[in-house]
């Protein structure tokens, strides 16, 4: 059945459009389905699980935890998996899809999958986009810093990093590759231009414990993924947070998969579908201040100056080859802990 026909055909019956096997009743059927806690898994339950379950009669479980460990889940189960649907980061999606681990993403089995930005769909389905900006002491920045203005000398040894590994370390290292005129591959370029800021002032357990400080001024800046910071700067009025443009804010995106050979793949479909559709994507910017990757999603002037939406703005996104990334990551600990922070 043709996609267009598939619409008109299920528009009536009110079911999901273009999953063919959603005519079968999926009572007694169990959808796993591995996710961050928080209000990530309130969401899901509220935009995707209990729609479906809903028009399915199948339920929904949510494994709670770690990208991390649901990655080593996925290995350990590979030849009898018991999770369904799983969400990843960015730069573990393409390696489990190499490893055979999930599914390639697919427009014919997930149609929403069509309207995700071009070139998102990168392992798995994009589900948010965040990017690596900088959160800034106003005290200190009379006007929104670019990432430059961090190498100021008044600025040595006030910067705040996550600890290492992180999306928001391997962001600043290729950031710092950039202004000293290279790349995220020479590595060398990266660490030197980064040592130069000096050993930072805190590595931070907490967003909290980082942003007191700056909002006292004791902290110039830091790199930070932009939905975090933002859903707090209301509580501290001496912070901002910018997207520098010059390079741009470092891409980071989480993602959804579906799960390879696993006891529900139509379930899973459906799922995936529902979160990539409008509703849930628009819920996603307007309660976490994550960008959606549904580029059908409007939001009102407010809501989109909180999150990355407008084609603009993902093309300024810098994106990293993050399978060359995690494939150094060992030794780039062992030198963030010597050259950056001087232990």
């Amino acid at each position: 059945m043709k996609r267009i026909a598939c619409y008109a055909a299920v528009a009536a019956v009110g079911l999901f459009p273009c999953l063919p096997a959603l005519a079968q009743d999926y009572s007694g059927r169990t959808l796993v389905v591995g996710t961050w806690g928080g209000d990530i898994e309130r969401l899901l339950r509220e935009h995707v699980a209990g729609p479906l379950e809903a028009k399915t009669g199948a339920k929904v479980e949510f494994l709670l935890g770690g990208s991390g460990d649901r990655l080593s889940k996925m290995v350990a189960e590979r030849n009898n998996p018991t999770m369904d649907v799983t969400f990843q980061n960015i730069y573990e999606a393409p390696s489990a899809l190499a490893d055979g681990l999930v599914v390639q993403p697919d427009p014919s089995a997930v149609p929403a999958a069509a309207d995700v930005w071009p070139g998102m769909n990168d392992g798995c389905y994009a589900m948010s986009l965040v990017g690596l900006g900088i959160a800034y002491s106003k005290a200190l920045f009379p006007e929104p810093p670019e990432w430059a203005d961090l190498w100021a000398p008044e600025f040595k040894g006030m910067m705040a990093y996550a600890p290492y590994p992180s999306s928001e370390g391997d962001g600043m290292l290729a950031v710092a590759a950039r202004v000293a005129g290279a790349d995220e591959h020479d590595p060398d370029a990266a660490f030197a231009k980064l040592a130069e800021l000096g050993a930072p002032s805190l590595t931070y357990s907490s967003l909290d414990e980082v942003l007191s400080l700056m909002d006292a001024g004791e902290i110039a800046a830091a790199p930070m993924i932009s939905g975090y910071v933002i859903s707090n700067l209301d509580n501290y009025e001496g912070i901002g947070f910018v997207f520098p443009t010059n390079p741009g804010p470092v891409l980071v995106r989480d993602m959804v998969c579906q799960v390879a050979n696993s006891p529900e793949p139509e379930l899973a479909q459906m799922f995936i579908d529902l979160a990539l559709g409008v509703d849930t994507q628009a819920a996603y910017a307007k309660t976490l201040n994550f960008g959606p990757t549904n580029s059908k999603v409007e939001l009102t002037e407010e809501e989109a100056s909180r999150v990355i939406n407008t084609p603009e703005e993902v093309a300024s996104l810098l994106q990293m080859d993050w399978p060359y990334v995690i494939s150094q990551r060992s030794e780039w600990t062992d030198r963030w802990n010597k050259e950056i922070l001087g232990q």
